[in-house]
């Protein structure tokens, strides 16, 4: 093992999601548990049930009447959407990682973006479970907040390099350190251990012509950051200057159901600010 390898191995073990999180976890391993056990451990925690319940409220799910308890809120949504929203939330709270790099609100903000594209992306190529997409959406750059915190020095390194060599940041950063942010952010959530499928499309998002599993929803993840990037941070480029072309039509979709699912998301995302990242 490498001495960044092992840095990065103790720096991401180091880095654990709450207690509310495993216990909803766990239960989701008991198939002798119910509805109102989850809402029982949820209930627990104000501040996880609140944004539970405003998460369930927003645009993002659409509900024509308000969800006014937890366990109305796991009957409408199901659990698997409910362990997903509690894995973003948990996690966010568990990378609040001071860096003076980029202000967690505006990673936050385009990690949002990308994770609501890429679950209207998946909705509309009719895949399965597309609010998995939503999850890796929301943490697929967590890696990045690793490598803010934890190694500044070579995280700037890989700025630079980028900016002054014209190199994707993925390649900047394996060229200062071995490693990029979707790879730290694997190596994280195995330490977490989440999906064998969370891990793939994070590792491979930057370089999806690499991916051997879970192609078209790495692919969709890739096209989903690189239309954040376009619209929610400071570079401001086009989404089809950050696009290959060979890359979209891997998924199908043509350039007027991008943008249209873009504005949507767009929408989605802005109420969905006001929820999670007040």
């Amino acid at each position: 093992m490498s001495e960044i390898q092992q840095q990065l191995q103790e720096v991401t073990e180091l880095i654990s999601l709450p207690e509310v999180y495993l216990k909803v976890q766990r239960l989701m391993d008991d198939p002798a548990s119910d509805i109102y056990d989850f809402a029982e451990v949820i209930s627990v925690d104000p501040n996880l049930s609140t944004r539970v319940l405003k998460v369930v409220n927003s645009a993002y799910f659409g509900f024509p009447e308000p969800v006014d308890s937890i366990a109305r809120a796991i009957n409408m949504i199901g659990l698997g959407p409910l362990h997903n929203m509690v894995l973003g939330i948990s996690a966010m709270s568990s990378l609040e990682l001071p860096n003076d790099i980029m202000p967690l609100n505006t990673f936050w903000r385009a990690s949002l973006f990308s994770g609501v594209l890429a679950r209207l992306l998946a909705e509309r190529l009719k895949l399965s479970k597309s609010d998995h997409l939503f999850i890796a959406g929301l943490l697929h750059e967590i890696g990045h907040l690793v490598l803010y915190s934890k190694f500044p020095l070579q995280a700037l390194a890989a700025r630079e390099i980028m900016e002054q060599q014209g190199q994707a940041i993925h390649e900047a950063e394996t060229q200062v350190m071995g490693y990029h942010y979707g790879d730290i952010g694997a190596m994280l959530m195995a330490n977490w251990n989440l999906s064998d499928n969370l891990q793939s499309v994070t590792r491979h998002q930057p370089t999806p012509e690499l991916a051997t599993d879970y192609k078209t929803e790495t692919t969709l993840m890739h096209l989903a950051h690189a239309c954040a990037q376009s619209i929610t941070t400071e570079s401001q480029a086009a989404a089809d200057t950050l696009i290959d072309a060979e890359v979209q039509a891997v998924v199908g979709l043509t350039q007027q159901e991008l943008e249209h699912s873009m504005d949507e998301a767009r929408a989605i995302s802005a109420d969905m600010e006001k929820v999670i990242l007040a």
